[in-house]
């Protein structure tokens, strides 16, 4: 089990709705909702992983799917993460009071925080766990679970994960001015 407090989802999102499994004659649906990395084609978002990785929120948790930004600042009780399926899984249970978090999840993007190679060993930290990325073109995006000072490189810079009750939902990733820290 770990905690983690959410500062910003991947932009694909999609839902798998089922028959309750302790009773097969309820017709009561319940549903699951993922969350990951993708990249915009056209009109639509599609997963181009490279890592292959999702969230998942249980339909019947503390997650509203129709205002998911309401959980950004929240944290999470969660599953460690897992390889299964061909891919990083992460089960978000239930949402905790003020715990201090052992991740941040969060989103980068190229277009945000300019390209990544995501090819160079060094693009990140070693104790930044990436659960998804998606990759076409110029077009990057990467969920990532990170402790505080983390850091991942870009083509803008360094970007380092900061914590200060000053900031934003209490984190932030920073663009560095002198590179890799110490």
């Amino acid at each position: 089990m770990m905690l983690v407090k959410i500062l910003g989802f991947g932009s694909n999102w999609w839902a798998r709705f089922g028959r309750d499994p302790q009773d097969r004659y309820r017709f009561t649906r319940h549903a699951a909702y993922f969350n990951s990395a993708g990249v915009r084609c056209g009109s639509k978002i599609r997963r181009h992983w490279i890592v292959p990785g999702l969230i998942r929120f249980n339909g019947v948790g503390d997650f509203n799917p129709q205002f998911p930004n309401r959980a950004v600042g929240k944290t999470f009780e969660c599953a460690d993460l897992i390889f299964a399926l061909g891919g990083n899984r992460v089960l978000f249970r239930r949402k905790v009071g003020h715990s201090g978090p052992d991740y941040f999840l969060l989103a980068v993007s190229s277009d945000r925080f300019g390209g990544f190679d995501f090819e160079d060993v060094g693009w990140k930290s070693q104790s930044v766990t990436p659960i998804a990325v998606s990759h076409l073109r110029d077009k990057q995006e990467a969920v990532l679970l990170m402790k505080p000072l983390d850091w991942v490189r870009s083509a803008l810079g360094v970007w380092q994960l900061k914590v200060a009750t000053s900031l934003s939902h209490g984190a932030a990733l920073e663009l560095l001015e002198d590179g890799i820290p110490d």
